[in-house]
């Protein structure tokens, strides 16, 4: 099973990001190319994931699985924990290109829905500072997205872009520390809290299962203390 997790791991190096039918194909191929039982169930895999994360930590790096809000699938998401940002993002990238993806991340998160149209990927190269560099073309803005949105940094959905998975990880504490107003921690767990649900009369945000458990015993909003009026069922994007 060691070369199992080896490879796996790499695998999710070298792809960022994977959704669960992905990791699932991996495990198999690799399962029976080292004569390994494979995991009988998501617990047993997400066992497996745990003990590389375990491991991995003492090098800033992580691997975990991660529910994404916006379409309800479960990815499995490599991020570096790293302090220096000149670091964490690849460094094969040109300063104008590292700049456009950190006012890409500006933008996202000073929408309140964290996204914005597909179209507006455009718009936001011209709000890279003057430089010595040539300004992006649109083909190379066009294959810097792809590039992004395929390692699990941006999300697209029908005819919008929101922040990935795997923006959501390794980005978090930057994006909280550097965009307060926009980004918060849930108060019932200390987490970063992005879509999930609102209390519909203080509008403060919180996960969604963290207030479906706090519901089991109270029937009051945990900052407002009135009573919680907002269905949990509903997909609640603002």
């Amino acid at each position: 099973m060691e070369k199992v997790k080896k490879q796996l791991l790499q695998a999710a190096i070298n792809h960022g990001s994977m959704d669960m039918d992905m990791v699932k194909e991996i495990m198999v191929k690799l399962c029976d190319a080292y004569d390994v039982r494979e995991p009988d169930s998501p617990t047993a895999l997400k066992g497996i994931i745990v003990e590389i994360d375990t491991e991995i930590r003492k090098y800033d790096q992580t691997l975990q699985f991660i529910k994404h809000p916006l379409d309800g699938q479960e990815y499995l998401v490599f991020a570096l924990l790293i302090a220096n940002l000149a670091c964490k993002f690849q460094p094969q990238y040109t300063d104008t290109e590292r700049n456009y993806f950190y006012k890409l991340l500006e933008s996202l998160v000073s929408n309140e829905d964290y996204g914005f149209v597909w179209n507006d990927i455009y718009s936001v190269a011209n709000l890279i500072p003057a430089n010595v560099q040539r300004p992006l073309t649109k083909q190379r803005i066009q294959d810097l997205e792809a590039i992004w949105t395929n390692q699990g940094y941006f999300l697209q959905k029908e005819d919008k872009i929101y922040l990935g998975p795997r923006a959501m990880v390794e980005y978090g504490n930057y994006l909280k520390q550097h965009f307060p107003d926009f980004i918060k921690d849930c108060i019932l767990c200390n987490r970063i809290v992005y879509w999930d649900i609102k209390c519909g009369e203080c509008q403060v945000k919180l996960h969604r299962e963290c207030i479906r458990k706090y519901l089991i015993k109270k029937s009051t909003c945990p900052k407002c203390k009135r009573t919680w009026n907002t269905r949990l069922s509903l997909s609640q994007n603002n």
